[in-house]
């Protein structure tokens, strides 16, 4: 059975959602693997200037960062309204997308998504045209209403593909073999294993983007060679 990987963002775990999305999803023949981050563990916190508990949002992105930047995952999903008045999920997922990008988590391809139990209030904070553009910029896929998370996931899981990267392919296949040792065809990575191998396909490095050039330049070689095409 094909698995789903979703990332999920609360101050409270949402057991009945999750179980409906599960059982959604096994009825399309995948499973789903979540992975929750609890913002109401005391490790996420700190006090303000006013001896007041707040999140600490640089100890969340720490942690995120830590445990979870060399993970894939489908779906990362947020809560837009934590219990705490100093940070909300779009601020929160503004910056952990903005730093995916940037600083090539292997999550940065997820859709990113929030969900509320009240959009509307939720969406009258963005007032004025610099919030707007800066949501626009931000490219959120879903906002989710709360009770619905387990129907627009399922949705979101299994939408088809829109187009087809060689490379996230390519590299989806070498980390099924992580451990092997590449020892022929392209000397600069001899002696690599096969996940060493992924990881340079996958942050662009000049080595892993000349690798899948080689890599075309045999196969078609190779086809031409099996269908003995006549030289001109």
């Amino acid at each position: 059975m094909s698995i789903k990987k979703l990332l999920y963002i609360d101050d409270n775990k949402i057991p009945s959602q999750i179980d409906k999305l599960k059982r959604k999803l096994k009825k399309q023949g995948f499973e789903l693997d979540e992975t929750f981050i609890n913002l109401g563990d005391e490790k996420f916190k700190k006090r303000n200037e006013d001896d007041k508990v707040i999140l600490d949002k640089s100890k969340i992105h720490s942690f995120i960062k830590d445990e979870y930047s060399n993970e894939h995952f489908d779906i990362i999903a947020s809560d837009y309204d934590f219990k705490d008045s100093y940070l909300d999920g779009y601020t929160l997922l503004k910056k952990l997308k903005n730093d995916s990008q940037s600083q090539k988590y292997k999550f940065r391809k997820a859709k990113f998504c929030l969900y509320s139990a009240d959009q509307d209030q939720a969406i009258k904070k963005f007032d004025t045209p610099d919030k707007i553009r800066d949501l626009i910029r931000l490219k959120i896929d879903d906002f989710i209403k709360r009770e619905n998370i387990s129907e627009e996931l399922t949705r979101i899981f299994l939408a088809p593909e829109k187009s087809y990267l060689f490379k996230e392919h390519i590299t989806s296949y070498l980390e099924q073999y992580p451990d092997l040792i590449f020892n022929n065809v392209y000397p600069k990575f001899r002696g690599k294993k096969l996940s060493e191998i992924a990881n340079e396909i996958d942050k662009d490095l000049p080595n892993g983007i000349n690798f899948q050039k080689a890599l075309v330049e045999l196969t078609v070689a190779h086809l031409i060679n099996l269908n003995d095409f006549e030289k001109e």
